[in-house]
């Protein structure tokens, strides 16, 4: 009897190898329940927020949540599904590719008629990888707009910062290679990929407040429809450069710094920009990119299917909660 249930498992290990691309690590169900009686919305098991319609769950969003907003347990979902990805043999390859992207497209991905639907797409390639891994993980973002005066802390539990298993540690040493000193990311328990010259996570924070405060930012999200280049450029260049610069050392190579983590908090939070200035109506949303005749570099989509993010491409919603 023993030998015959190890021989289920073997099998049912290779069988999930084998469908690696469709498998999933945690697929726990929802402690949020789905439609609750006489409700409008609801969550599906994997913590989509969803629509009621007699009594069943449609028309379901990705919520991507302020990073020093969630929970302790969600934060760790996070930071232990991307590390999983980038070591375990059912995603490593795909992870391995997904960085990829960023590295080949440093270049092109910053010019000013892709730069953010591009990322747009990066982020859920990206968050598709960690889904496979547990369906509730989406990516978070990083307001660092609410932090600009003593962003670099981590002393407390909210701290993006945190060296405990819920933050992504500090800054690096200040002696050698500047590698980070604590947290899941630190040199003796995680590395680079290979492909972008190993090593480790490193940080070099300048310890100056970040120049573009709340108030700034809600200026830029008020500028008008006419104003769009000036909306554009100053997301593709002033708030998207800041943090990478104040942060340093991974996060200022343009060859590694799809491989830091904060990379991608950073990024969520350029696209939650660009979708709060689109919530403003239909002509918003629309505004240039659907005359861009490109495809997207590295991808087989054009630029005008990233435009929605109601409406994604593999019939993907997302939705970013305050």
């Amino acid at each position: 009897m023993l030998r015959y249930c190890w021989f289920i498992v073997c099998l049912m290990n290779a069988w999930i190898l084998s469908n690696g691309n469709s498998q999933r690590i945690q697929d726990v169900p929802s402690t949020k329940g789905g439609c609750k009686e006489g409700g409008n919305s609801g969550f599906n098991e994997c913590e989509e927020r969803c629509e009621c319609r007699k009594g069943k769950l449609t028309n379901c969003y990705r919520v991507r949540q302020d990073f020093t907003k969630m929970t302790i347990e969600q934060r760790k979902r996070f930071i232990n599904a991307y590390k999983l990805a980038s070591v375990h043999p059912l995603f490593k390859r795909d992870y391995e590719k997904t960085v990829t992207l960023h590295l080949d497209a440093k270049d092109q991905a910053k010019l000013p008629h892709i730069f953010l639907p591009w990322h747009r797409w990066f982020l859920v390639e990206f968050e598709n990888l960690l889904r496979r891994i547990d369906c509730r993980v989406t990516i978070p973002y990083w307001d660092w707009s609410k932090k600009t005066h003593h962003w670099w802390r981590g002393s407390g539990n909210e701290d993006l910062w945190n060296s405990g298993d819920h933050g992504l540690g500090g800054d690096g040493s200040v002696h050698g290679e500047n590698c980070v000193e604590n947290g899941p990311f630190i040199k003796d328990k995680w590395r680079f990929l290979d492909v972008s010259g190993g090593g480790c996570l490193k940080r070099k924070f300048l310890k100056r407040s970040i120049k573009y405060d709340v108030q700034h930012v809600n200026r830029t999200l008020s500028l008008s429809l006419e104003d769009f280049e000036n909306f554009e450029e100053t997301i593709r260049v002033t708030y998207h450069n800041e943090p990478h610069n104040v942060i340093g050392g991974t996060m200022v190579d343009s060859l590694v710094t799809a491989n830091a983590p904060e990379m991608l908090l950073h990024h969520s939070f350029v696209d939650k920009l660009w979708y709060e200035w689109q919530k403003r109506g239909d002509e918003y949303k629309n505004a240039y990119f659907p005359s861009v005749p490109f495809k997207l570099y590295r991808s087989n989509y054009y630029v005008w299917e990233w435009i929605n993010s109601s409406n994604l491409p593999g019939q993907v919603k997302v939705l970013y909660e305050e």
